[in-house]
């Protein structure tokens, strides 16, 4: 029996004295407590032996306050008399997700509007009722852990626990599953109203009501525009089904003790698939098996990659929240659920954009690759080549956008959503004209796979191998030679610093990552048989970087004033990291000294947490602490740890933008983890964050084997924790003057700020 199918029996016996009703069918059973000695003895038996979990999570109210993976208030954030849905928490799956209690679901690809207008289209919530009563006490749980938010209200006669989830078994589907349970004696039949809140219509959906009974609502509709008639024909279609909520409300018999009810939405673009799942959650599962095999998978997931702290609670609370809002809008690990094309990630979540002025419109960006990717990889590599897989399944567009204006390959769009083609709105003509670096960014995002995983499939069968020669060919395209300089130079483009509008020549960082896409292609050229021109190698090797000699600074463009501008948000010092692009320690130095008063102060969390990945590098701590602080403590809201664009006022939210840099500077910065094509490098500096006493990064996934990293203050160990036969490669490392080889369960320990290396064998490509 595998572990799924026990756990799910031992959830059936626990539960077999609810009754369950689905939502008009009851069960009746007899007395349990035996049953749960016997099942307490066999669920610890299971946990000793599974020795890989990293939370147990439990089903019952956690009381824990200050527990590291639950946030829990007994009010809602509210805005005037109304709840403030911008900084409440998520739930989501990847496939779907809604803001808890809001008005709408999202779901994967489902985007209408007209090209610049294109933003994610609205589905009427199912989840959004409220339980008509008067309680004497409510408290509202976000579990990350078990990516389950939960609400309890009580009162003199009963306790109602509403757990809503987006299920990791089958993406398809949301679920609201209700606990009451009687407070007081037998005998009396208890009634909770509830208030019913049904739409079946959507400005964004055309919907029709196509089927009604008491056992399910079933929408069908599509969406009401096409985002661009030459790359979509049609438009898109969604089914709902839903259980109906029962008009009289829910019940407790006088005879009951507790009853359970499931309420099950099922939302997908095919209506077999959508009816599929509600079929199944409705009828072939009891809900506490439909819940417990979802927090099982998230249970999963957390064991697969994370990363735990000793001494700082807080610190930690902080790393578990920005995982489970990122990981939320990814596909899960595993799922029963048929694959699908995933549509990437938006700043402000899968679950929030359903409006051209809410939180980007639900649009991808750089933010895709350059911030919220990189802790992805490093834990969940196959979650990274999902990301990927986005930008390959919309090359007809990056290659329309290429030749729209007159260049070769592939020029990705800086906002994409369904199609592929730039959905930049009609304010903003500058960035969607020449923030071209995107591209490098996404050539970069294949370089750092390539590095991790060393997933020649990928290149060969996958059109990995087309991805980085298409991105290449369009740098090698759009650059021209300066006959005076004698370089070539790229010219009319917007670096990430969006003040330097509307264009200027030579952004060294945007000349950065056109230099490395090209010496990519020619990298795995070995591998993918294109052979790389050799004009693409001599720009790859000669481009221009303006630079300052007398102050020793690069700078951010030609002719970049550094006494008398303001920036945005990081730039130049990217080139430090994630680029590491060669520079003495003094220039690294210069550019974090000379570029951090000339941020704006109100600009994005990002830019602190890479300035704070820098000043570790340097060793001066106490510089890189206070930047680490300012990269989140004034972004995440409370009481649910919810991510915000702007410190002042709020801007975009479930911003995992911020969230991913801020988990960059853990894992890069006092990590000290270094990821380049030939190897992986650990040089941690001993300092570490807040009040920790001890870091450790369990499943860091390196060429099909798991690394674990432990640093202390003086000392810091690798473990090779897990090894995955089928891509697995043999491994060596290098530490002083000391080498030698790598097998699982090979422990390694080293005194603080020393550099170890670890390596393929035989290099990719020899």
């Amino acid at each position: 029996m595998s572990m799924d199918s026990d756990r799910e029996s031992l959830h059936q016996l626990l539960f077999t004295n609810n009754s369950y009703v689905n939502p008009y069918y009851e069960h009746k059973n007899t007395n349990i407590k035996l049953r749960l000695i016997i099942v307490s003895i066999i669920m610890l038996f299971f946990l000793l032996l599974s020795s890989t979990a990293y939370i147990l999570v439990q089903t019952a109210p956690i009381d824990q306050t200050d527990s590291t993976v639950t946030f829990t208030t007994d009010k809602l954030p509210s805005n005037g008399s109304a709840l403030d849905y911008r900084i409440l928490p998520y739930i989501g799956n990847g496939h779907l997700a809604t803001v808890v209690f809001s008005d709408f679901i999202y779901m994967n690809g489902l985007y209408n509007g007209d090209n610049g207008t294109s933003h994610r289209a609205r589905i009427p919530s199912t989840l959004n009722w409220q339980f008509n009563i008067d309680p004497s006490s409510s408290t509202y749980t976000l579990n990350v852990s078990s990516g389950v938010f939960m609400e309890t209200l009580e009162n003199d006669e009963i306790r109602i626990e509403r757990r809503l989830f987006a299920s990791q078994e089958y993406t398809e589907l949301l679920i609201a599953h209700v606990v009451l349970t009687r407070l007081q004696s037998k005998g009396k039949k208890i009634r909770i109203p509830i208030d019913v809140n049904e739409q079946v219509t959507s400005v964004d959906i055309d919907f029709t009501v196509a089927n009604r009974n008491k056992q399910h609502v079933l929408l069908s509709g599509k969406t009401r525009q096409v985002e661009n008639n030459q790359f979509q024909e049609e438009p898109l279609s969604v089914f709902v089904y839903y259980t109906p909520l029962p008009a009289e409300g829910l019940e407790l018999n006088g005879d009951e003790t507790t009853r359970t009810y499931l309420f099950v939405t099922s939302i997908d673009e095919k209506k077999s698939r959508a009816k599929n799942s509600f079929d199944y959650a409705t009828t072939r599962r009891r809900p506490d098996v439909i819940l417990s095999s979802h927090i099982t998978r998230w249970n999963d997931v957390w064991s697969n990659g994370h990363i735990g702290v000793d001494g700082d609670d807080e610190l930690q609370r902080q790393i578990n929240s920005a995982f489970y809002y990122t990981l939320s809008s990814l596909p899960p690990l595993s799922t029963r659920s048929e694959h699908k094309q995933f549509y990437g990630l938006s700043p402000g979540s899968l679950s929030r954009g359903g409006s051209l002025g809410e939180d980007y419109g639900g649009h991808s960006f750089w933010d895709t690759e350059t911030w919220m990717y990189p802790p992805v990889l490093i834990f969940y590599p196959t979650l990274a080549k999902e990301i990927l897989s986005y930008r390959i399944a919309l090359r007809d567009s990056a290659i329309d956008n290429a030749h729209l204006f007159g260049y070769e390959g592939w020029r990705f769009p800086w906002e994409s959503a369904r199609t592929g083609v730039d959905v930049t709105p009609d304010c903003c003509p500058e960035v969607r004209l020449y923030q071209m670096h995107i591209t490098g960014d996404i050539a970069f995002a294949a370089r750092q796979y390539i590095a991790a995983t060393g997933n020649r499939d990928w290149l060969l069968n996958e059109l990995g191998g087309e991805l980085i020669y298409e991105t290449a060919r369009f740098w090698g395209s759009r650059a021209v030679y300066n006959n005076e300089k004698k370089q070539y130079e790229i010219l009319t483009v917007l670096p990430p610093d969006e003040d330097a509008q509307p264009y200027k020549n030579n952004s060294v960082f945007t000349n950065a990552v056109a230099s490395l896409s090209i010496r990519l292609a020619d990298h795995v050229s070995c591998i993918t048989n294109k052979k790389i021109p050799q004009n693409w190698l001599d720009i790859a090797s000669n481009l221009h970087f303006p630079f300052d000699n007398a102050t020793q600074n690069h700078l951010e463009y030609e002719d970049f004033d550094l006494k008398n501008s303001t920036i945005k948000q990081a730039d130049v010092v990217l080139l430090g990291f994630p680029l590491m692009w060669p520079m003495t320690d003094q220039v690294r130095r210069n550019d974090l000294l000379a570029y951090e008063p000339l941020t704006r102060a109100d600009g994005p969390a990002m830019t602190w947490s890479m300035h704070s990945i820098g000043f570790i590098e340097l060793g001066d701590f106490d510089k890189a602490q206070q930047l680490f602080e300012r990269s989140y403590q004034t972004y995440v809201r409370p009481p649910f740890n919810v991510w915000t664009e702007a410190q002042s006022g709020v801007g975009a939210v479930n911003f995992i933008t911020g969230a991913g840099g801020f988990l960059q500077s853990v894992i890069f910065g006092y990590g000290g983890i270094r990821l380049t094509l030939d190897q992986i490098e650990f040089k941690p500096r001993g300092h570490l964050p807040n009040q920790a006493k001890k870091l450790i990064f369990h499943g860091i996934k390196y060429q099909g084997y798991a690394l674990d990293l432990t640093i202390g203050d003086k000392m810091y160990e690798v473990v090779v924790s897990a090894k995955e036969n089928r891509r697995a490669v043999s491994l060596a490392y290098e530490h002083d003057k000391k080498q030698g080889s790598l097998k699982l369960g090979d422990h390694l320990t080293f005194p603080i700020d020393t550099r170890l290396i670890i390596r393929r064998s035989e290099a990719l490509c020899p």
